[in-house]
């Protein structure tokens, strides 16, 4: 089967796109390189995933003021925090809601950890989601993004981006090219 690609060109200067960061830190740069080795355990997978969080969690936090704040991560993993589970349908590409944990009452800010953003459908599915629940600050974090979701939501108004690097390409099945695998099944070493 040959692999296709979808190749988008980052036209816009970043420079212009106030609402995104892209990490220029050497650690980052050289873990995201190490991350795309697909031999690597599950263990080393979540050690590095958890040290470049460190690096993404300083960039996305560095402009908070004291309002209230929730922290929204995107379940691959089980973490105490409020939830919003969604995966993406494999055939289609789109967005499956499966689990929505959020409480009553919305803070102003949402920060939102997703380790990777694609195709930017399960980011946007999540965007909406929190704007519905009246959170009027939303933070999106992702270790690496693919060119398409960068230009998808450059300039988007009330949300704010930090990645750790972008691909820039997809191929045609929707997978990061060059890209870091699945990532839900290299943290925790789900069969492909």
């Amino acid at each position: 089967m040959t692999n296709t690609t979808t190749s988008i060109s980052l036209s816009s200067s970043v420079d212009t796109m106030k609402n995104i960061t892209i990490s220029d830190h050497p650690v980052v740069n050289k873990l995201i390189s190490v991350l795309r080795d697909l031999s690597l355990k599950p263990s080393q997978v979540r050690g590095i995933i958890d040290e470049i969080s460190r690096f993404l969690a300083y960039e996305s936090t560095k402009s908070l003021d004291n309002s209230s704040v929730s922290v929204i991560p995107v379940l691959r993993s089980d973490v105490p925090i409020y939830h919003i589970g969604i995966f993406r349908e494999k055939s289609t590409l789109q967005p499956i809601e499966y689990y929505n944990k959020l409480p009553k009452n919305s803070t102003e800010t949402a920060i939102v950890l997703d380790p990777v953003m694609a195709t930017g459908g399960t980011a946007q599915a999540v965007i909406t989601t929190l704007q519905e629940w009246g959170c009027k600050r939303i933070v999106f974090v992702s270790v690496l993004a693919s060119a398409q979701a960068f230009v998808r939501f450059s300039n988007t108004p009330g949300v704010e981006f930090v990645f750790g690097a972008i691909d820039k390409s997809l191929d045609d099945k929707g997978y990061l090219v060059p890209g870091i695998g699945d990532i839900g099944d290299r943290l925790y070493g789900a069969a492909a």
